[in-house]
């Protein structure tokens, strides 16, 4: 199942999370004609950062749809259809690598970890960006997932928590030296009742729990979502959503995969 182009409008999405693209490949550091790979690249919003910075570009997701979007955007760089947990590269390919909210989603978490490290050469760079479990938008996330769940029940382990710095320590850090930061996403221009019409219309994820939540138990979602968001924006002095940008600085030898 495409589950993040197949339903939605993710490129909507995208257009929300560019500004963590541009940090991200901010803190590679690249320099011109460097190779890069973007892992779980959507429609190519680091892609293009990077390709714009002078950098070779590859650009993996396993959406087929969407990888048709990078193309397009694109058509000068390297796309390919694929598993951010098998990546189908040799040890040491890229110069960089990049995921803005995407290897976080890649199963099992430890594999696709070691997959990013693997293909960057030593002293080479990788950075990601992944959401910690906190904020308004969190609160909102969550309170989505319980409304799902009470339908249909999650099977098998919580999935990995790649907000949390010392998983990320855990995942990461055997590859090489680890930097993490927090920044956030500020959302100009917006009201909670926007964000929630954006959501359930466009944004793969609710767009597929709206599917299977009752209509009654959507409007309260609704509602609820609504005023998570607004507390927080208030809290907040405006509609902000914190993130981590981790980068790796590969020295020493990636683990035998597998």
């Amino acid at each position: 199942m495409d589950q993040w182009g197949g339903v939605g409008c993710y490129e909507d999405t995208a257009l929300e999370l560019a500004p963590a693209a541009e940090a991200a490949v901010a803190a590679l550091g690249l320099a011109g004609g460097e190779r890069v790979l973007d892992v779980a690249c959507g429609n190519g919003n680091a892609a293009a950062v990077a390709a714009g910075q002078g950098a070779r570009v590859v650009g993996l997701d396993s959406s087929p749809r969407l990888i048709g979007l990078a193309r397009e955007r694109l058509p000068e760089e390297e796309f390919v259809i694929a598993d951010a947990a098998e990546l189908p590269f040799a040890d040491g390919e890229f110069d960089a690598a990049v995921s803005v909210f995407g290897v976080i989603f890649a199963s099992p978490a430890e594999k696709a970890a070691a997959e990013l490290a693997r293909v960057v050469r030593p002293g080479g760079r990788a950075a990601l960006t992944s959401w910690p479990p906190r904020g308004p938008t969190f609160a909102a996330v969550m309170l989505m997932r319980q409304a799902v769940a009470r339908v249909r029940p999650p099977e098998g382990p919580p999935p990995v928590n790649w907000g949390d710095p010392a998983v990320l320590e855990r995942l990461l850090g055997p590859h090489g030296e680890l930097e993490v930061h927090e920044r956030e996403l500020v959302h100009e221009d917006t009201t909670p009742e926007d964000v929630w019409d954006r959501w359930e219309r466009t944004h793969p994820i609710w767009v597929s729990a709206r599917r299977l939540v009752e209509p009654g138990d959507w409007q309260r979602l609704r509602e609820e979502t609504i005023a998570v968001l607004r507390d927080g924006a208030a809290a907040e002095g405006g509609a902000r959503s914190p993130y981590l940008l981790a980068v790796l600085v590969r020295r020493r030898s990636t683990p035998p995969r597998g």
